[in-house]
């Protein structure tokens, strides 16, 4: 994973920041990697620099996550898991989004605080919570974040309404009770990136790892 904090960022500066670090990834691989990108291109995933070409000029969609389910509530398609408001949405329906309603990229806000940590910031809705994934066509989510819960009260409420013991907790419930800032971060899923930006249809096969014979050491 890379996995950036920000200070005095909120939830839309954090999507701003996943967004144009992708588009900076994807630019770099153009740039100084064409030579492997060709290869991938014709072996492997025709049409993938153009892919990348499109993604990168094209602002992704955002989206809140009562739309997202509106949106799969209104697929003619079958899926093995019924989406429904509360539910934590599957590989398929983030695929579903990307490849069959937006096309292109989508960043998906505002998640029943049920299925989040209880470190993603509550809403003012008291339902939903500050966090943000990043889908992408293929692969489903390839970021997943959200702006931070800063005020000490409502995360120690959190915590108990999730059925955890603050006391489980103290060394994290004093980087509030002695100071803080609004902040936000995100994880990246680095095999991921490297999977997405070769059209690699495995992740085992793009992560990092000696696959000859005799040099697996540990």
């Amino acid at each position: 994973m890379i996995e950036p904090e920000v200070a005095f960022a909120d939830i839309t500066d954090n999507m701003d920041l996943a967004e144009d670090f992708l588009k900076f990834i994807f630019t770099w691989a153009l740039e100084k990697c064409a030579d492997d990108l060709a290869f991938f291109n014709e072996r492997i995933q025709p049409g993938i620099i153009d892919t990348l070409k499109q993604v990168i000029e094209t602002p992704f969609t955002r989206i809140d996550y009562t739309r997202a389910i509106e949106d799969l509530g209104k697929a003619t398609k079958e899926f093995e898991f019924k989406p429904f408001w509360g539910c934590d949405l599957q590989s398929e329906h983030e695929k579903y989004l990307t490849e069959e309603v937006y096309h292109g990229p989508v960043i998906v806000t505002g998640y029943p605080k049920e299925i989040k940590a209880f470190y993603m910031k509550l809403n003012d809705d008291g339902k939903t919570v500050r966090a943000m994934d990043v889908l992408v066509p293929r692969l489903g989510e390839i970021i997943g974040g959200s702006e931070r819960e800063d005020r000490l009260d409502v995360l120690e409420a959190k915590i108990v309404g999730m059925g955890l013991k603050p006391e489980d907790y103290w060394w994290y419930l004093d980087l509030r009770r002695y100071g803080t800032v609004p902040h936000a971060g995100f994880g990246l899923g680095f095999e991921r990136v490297i999977q997405y930006v070769t059209g690699m249809a495995n992740i085992r096969d793009v992560i990092p790892y000696p696959r000859a014979v005799k040099l697996a050491d540990f």
